[in-house]
């Protein structure tokens, strides 16, 4: 492996470590209870170092939303030939169901994400962020492909509706997570979750973008 190769390679690991190291701590005391020089120290890095990696502390508990982001915008730039970005989206929200052992293992902790996120005010606003970020950057997207004219609404109405299904789709799929009951009927429901969804918002944004 080239020295660049082994530099990003332990960049990544140190990211991973801090974020590991913070939503640990988080779980087990509240995200306010938690001071950045504490997530360090645990870590055993510098405070500095965990700045370079996560700019605010709510980044930490958001770790994965690149990931959710480079996910989603790959379902529009990189589908295959003749594949709508409706039905790459309808797969993307498909294989949803391969997180269903991570949601049961999330849920046995006092405080889960969604528990540490529901009622915090700071973590809500960082998860609005989020999810309006993926929306823009899916807009723009859809109006390159589209060669929409600028201000043109329909690209962000429709990624803000694919957004929207996504999200409704994985809360109900952790909902019966968490309401028990076998994995296949689990998987089983959400696959018609999903049909269902997508089959309806077919018959409007079936066609988008022409061609």
């Amino acid at each position: 492996m080239s020295a660049g190769g082994l530099r990003e390679l332990k960049k990544n690991r140190t990211r991973q470590l801090i974020a590991d190291t913070a939503n640990a701590l988080f779980r087990a005391r509240g995200f306010d209870e938690v001071t950045v020089d504490e997530i360090a120290a645990a870590a055993q890095v510098s405070k500095k170092t965990v700045f370079n990696h996560f700019p605010t502390k709510e980044d930490l508990v958001f770790y994965r939303a690149e990931n959710r982001e480079a996910m989603s915008l790959a379902a529009v730039t990189d589908r295959p030939a003749g594949v709508s970005i409706l039905d790459s989206f309808r797969a993307l929200c498909l294989a949803q169901t391969r997180f269903v052992a991570g949601m049961r293992r999330d849920l046995v902790h006092p405080r889960s994400f969604f528990d540490l996120v529901s009622g915090n005010p700071s973590l809500e606003r960082k998860m609005h962020e989020v999810n309006e970020r993926i929306t823009r950057v899916l807009a723009d997207a859809l109006a390159a492909e589209a060669g929409a004219e600028p201000g043109d609404p329909l690209p962000r109405i429709v990624a803000s509706t694919l957004v929207g299904a996504q999200r409704a789709l994985y809360r109900r799929l952790r909902q019966r997570v968490r309401e028990g009951g076998p994995d296949e009927e689990i998987e089983r429901a959400h696959r018609a979750d999903v049909e269902r969804v997508f089959d309806l918002l077919g018959k409007g944004l079936g066609g988008y973008p022409p061609g």
